[in-house]
């Protein structure tokens, strides 16, 4: 692959790459759960893409192309992080979702416990 060949391909990576980042960003200002999954799915392609930039940047090294592939990783590591805790509120809302429906079984038993009462004389 020759000089240009390989900056054009480069050039086309960055901008599928920023182009998933931007979607998952812009997704995860609603994580909604199904959000969160089209987010996953974004994220995926931008790490396949960002891993194909690092291949071809380490056979033609660019130096400005370097910085940006540096750039895109840092962004895919915050907005990874942002999925992560948005995933992790929802798990928690879920579970505490479920304990609240619970709850009304526990407090029969509760109630149904105090109901007996024992005197002894």
């Amino acid at each position: 692959m020759s000089g240009t060949q390989s900056a054009d391909a480069a050039h086309q990576l960055i901008g599928c790459t920023s182009d998933a980042l931007m979607r998952a960003r812009t997704l995860l200002l609603q994580p909604a759960p199904q959000n969160l999954d089209i987010a996953a799915s974004s994220l995926g392609v931008a790490i396949a893409q960002l891993t194909d930039l690092q291949s071809l940047l380490t056979v033609s090294p660019s130096r400005d192309l370097l910085v940006t592939a540096v750039g895109l990783g840092k962004e895919l590591d915050l907005i990874s992080r942002l999925l992560e805790h948005a995933a992790s509120y929802h798990a928690n809302l879920f579970q505490c979702m479920i304990e609240a429906a619970d709850l009304p079984t526990q407090q029969a038993a509760y109630m149904e416990s105090t109901r007996c009462m024992s005197l002894e004389a």
